[in-house]
């Protein structure tokens, strides 16, 4: 039977701020994870009231299938819906996991999900958990210890704040400043740290993390962005980057990845991607993106850019079955792969005129979309990366440890037959490899010849290749 008890949701009050000594440096920390070079996604698992996407077995099958496309990168998880009855439910409590969501022979659902945080890893994913520390909701079994304690923001009146309807259900902002100051933000941590073993996977993902100023106590939006900060750096303290749903300059150097980045151009230009990076437009108010007038609060502090695509971008959508898999993939070679290209170096400059928008990088990378048509071209120096929808992209995780392997992407959307100049580390290679990747199941391994410093390749419509050069000592 679960415990509702106080102390069994929120943990033991800790004593003091000896916790805190090292927040003064937290800024500082290098993240966990280099987001900038991983493939980073969410998994929808369930909603309320119940209903299931994909289970924890599933989720694994989606890990191992995005392991095998795209060479063995990086994956950063984060699961939605993993508590209680699915997606928003119950907040603020993080005391249970989805029962519906445990594998047969399991002994709780639980277990489950620590089986899959641990195999994950065998495919170089870390799995961790999407949360939420804004919303509270009247059948949360921590309401009525929030109600008790007054962390539920407030209108001037006194009467409890509302927030936004989610899945039929009201929720309710958090005074963040009142849950900070009393202790009980660190207490929801420190009691889900104990629950599952996150510092393993050394990452969570706060959604909605938004400041929501209560009149009723007074806090204004700037204690509401201090307290964030301070619950961002107890976080790291913690040994866990967090990322979040938007980019707010506010927390640079804490938020180290974020799933919209709805940052402008300066801010682009301010930040170097191992700082801030992001997924895709989905809140880019100059694209005439989704407007949220239902919810105020979730007013995002800047507007986005006006090509997303001479920055990089990459996956900020959830991927909920198995049957994604072909939209993923194309997702990502067509824009994680040269996002991070991309976020190896640093953009420096902006250059806009009639014609065209253009994008210079710190190593020589040069970015450009034309208004007219659209078309996009990633290039550095001689060497063509991105032209279109067809690419041929250094894809370093899957070099040899020595470097005596050199290993690019190939894809083509539509299908192309072009000859590519070679990336300036080929030098000295008179021969390729090629493996597909995608669609999976082809094992078979052909071979074609570098000739001054370029290659022939012909490819399928929606075929993505390994080329992988033997470079000479």
């Amino acid at each position: 039977m679960l415990d509702l008890s106080t102390d069994r949701l929120y943990g033991n009050m800790p004593h003091g701020d000896s916790q805190m000594d090292q927040r003064s440096t937290s800024r500082k920390r290098i993240p966990r994870h280099n987001y900038h070079q991983s493939l980073v996604y969410k998994a929808f698992l369930a909603s309320k009231p119940g209903n299931v996407a994909m289970t924890l077995d599933q989720t694994l099958d989606v890990v191992k299938q995005l392991a095998e496309l795209t060479g063995g990168i990086k994956q950063v998880v984060y699961l939605v819906g993993w508590q209680f009855d699915g997606h928003d439910s119950k907040y603020p409590a993080w005391s249970e996991v989805n029962h519906r969501l445990k594998r047969p022979g399991d002994a709780d659902a639980r277990d489950s999900l620590v089986w899959l945080m641990k195999e994950a890893r065998k495919y170089n994913a870390f799995v961790s958990l999407h949360i939420n520390m804004t919303d509270a909701y009247a059948n949360s079994p921590l309401w009525q210890a929030d109600v008790d304690h007054d962390l539920i923001a407030k209108q001037s009146d006194g009467t409890l704040m509302k927030g936004a309807e989610w899945g039929g259900e009201m929720s309710y902002p958090i005074c963040k400043p009142r849950e900070w100051q009393s202790g009980y933000a660190r207490k929801r941590i420190d009691a889900l740290l104990a629950y599952l073993p996150l510092q393993e996977s050394g990452t969570v993902h706060i959604d909605a993390f938004l400041p929501v100023a209560s009149p009723g106590h007074r806090t204004t939006v700037e204690d509401e962005l201090n307290a964030m900060v301070e619950i961002l750096q107890y976080w790291r303290s913690q040994g866990i980057d967090v990322t979040t749903e938007d980019f707010d300059p506010h927390f640079a150097g804490l938020t180290p990845m974020v799933w919209h980045l709805n940052a402008e151009e300066r801010t682009r230009l301010k930040f170097p991607p191992g700082v801030v990076c992001g997924g895709g437009s989905m809140w880019n108010a100059r694209l005439g993106a989704e407007k949220r007038s239902d919810c105020p609060q979730l007013d995002r502090p800047e507007g986005g850019c006006l090509y997303e695509v001479a920055w990089g971008q990459s996956i900020d959508f959830d991927i909920s079955s198995i049957e994604m898999i072909p939209v993923v993939a194309k997702e990502f070679f067509l824009k994680t792969l040269p996002w991070q290209f991309l976020n190896r170096s640093k953009p420096v400059s902006l250059t806009q005129t009639a014609e065209k928008y253009e994008v210079q990088w710190k190593n020589g990378v040069v970015t450009t979309v034309t208004h007219k048509d659209c078309s996009f071209t990633l290039r550095q120096g001689e060497v063509t990366y991105v032209k279109n929808k067809d690419l041929l992209v250094p894809a370093p995780w899957m070099d040899s440890p020595g470097g005596s392997q050199k290993t690019c992407i190939a894809y083509s959307e539509h299908g192309s037959s072009r000859t590519w100049r070679t990336p300036p580390e080929w030098a000295g290679a008179r021969e390729a490899s090629l493996k597909q990747l995608y669609p999976t199941g082809d094992s078979k391994v052909h071979r074609v010849p570098v000739v001054d410093n370029s290659i022939k390749l012909d490819i399928a419509p929606g075929v993505a290749i390994r080329v992988q050069a033997e470079i000479a000592k």
